[in-house]
This record gives structure tokens, C-alpha cells and sequence, in this order.
């Protein structure tokens, strides 16, 4: 995808800290405004729409309730506080540069990362498998997070 690129984890980045084991780790980033806030454009990120992001959230949740992994609903909000629910995930840390995102949950636990750096983002994924399901679950949904991860970042491509 134009302007989507693979990354590394920011040296800078605090996002380690929240996860106390890397099974798969994932890192993209793109060019941005330089003049827009960490926070706007996580809002941003977090609150576009997409029909294919919504349709496999759905499939996923559908599936995933079976199995008592936690479905998530996507909240449109602008609540930024350490503890809030933003879009997907329950916010953990909050800087002039960084916002780190996660859940946990029985099969695994997980952080995103979304770091700014002048006039790039690079949005990084940690995972840490709590047991044999988590490690299955995350190879099957591993090629649709990467698209909706390249397609979340498109939007913010400027």
C-alpha cells in the first residue's frame, strides 16, 4: 500500500513496559500532518469507519463469543483518560508522543503502540500468548490485522 510502510519499535516507545512477554510484534508506519496532536490522530484512527473493519469485527465477534473470548464494540468517544475505553481497546499510557492500547484476555494479552514522531506514526502491535488457543487464534487473524492495520494508517496518510 502506498505510503504504508513495515516499521520497527520506536526505541523511545514505552509500550514494552506494559507486557511481560513478545510472542509476535508487528510495526507500521506512514507520513501525517506534522501540525496534528498524538491525540487527534488517534481519534482519528480509532474513530473512521470502514465497512470491511466492521464487517470482520462482526464475523470475529460472532465467532470468537463461542469460544468466551471477550467481543469488542467499538466506543466512539473522546474520553482520553488512563483507564478509558477509546475505540477498541482500554487506554494505559498517555504522552505528547504515545498512546499504548490493549486488552487482556484468557487466550492473550496485547498492546498497540501509537507513537508520533514528526511527521510520522508508527502503529505497533505486541502480542504475548497465555496458551495454545491464543497462539492458534492469533495466526488465523494475523493476515486481516495487518490489512486492517495498513488500511487504519492509510486514512491518516497525508
Amino acid at each position: 500500500m502506498k505510503g504504508i510502510c513495515l516499521s520497527s519499535i520506536i526505541y523511545d516507545s514505552k509500550v514494552l513496559e506494559y507486557i511481560d512477554r513478545v510472542d509476535y510484534t508487528d510495526s507500521f508506519e506512514t507520513k501525517v500532518s506534522s501540525g496534528e496532536t498524538i491525540k487527534e490522530l488517534y481519534l482519528e484512527l480509532v474513530n473512521s469507519k470502514s465497512k470491511t473493519t466492521d464487517f470482520l469485527m462482526y464475523i470475529r465477534n460472532k465467532i470468537m463469543s463461542i469460544f468466551g473470548v471477550k467481543t469488542v464494540d467499538k466506543n466512539i468517544n473522546d474520553d482520553f483518560t488512563v483507564g478509558s475505553k477509546i475505540g477498541l481497546f482500554k487506554i494505559y499510557y498517555i504522552s505528547d508522543t504515545e498512546i499504548i492500547a490493549g486488552e487482556k484476555d484468557w487466550h492473550l494479552d496485547f498492546c498497540v503502540s501509537f507513537f508520533k514522531k514528526d511527521d510520522k506514526v508508527m502503529l505497533s502491535t505486541i502480542v504475548k500468548y497465555n496458551n495454545g488457543f491464543g497462539k492458534i487464534y492469533m495466526n488465523i487473524i494475523k493476515p486481516f490485522h495487518k490489512l486492517l492495520v495498513k488500511n487504519s494508517l492509510k486514512k491518516l496518510n497525508k
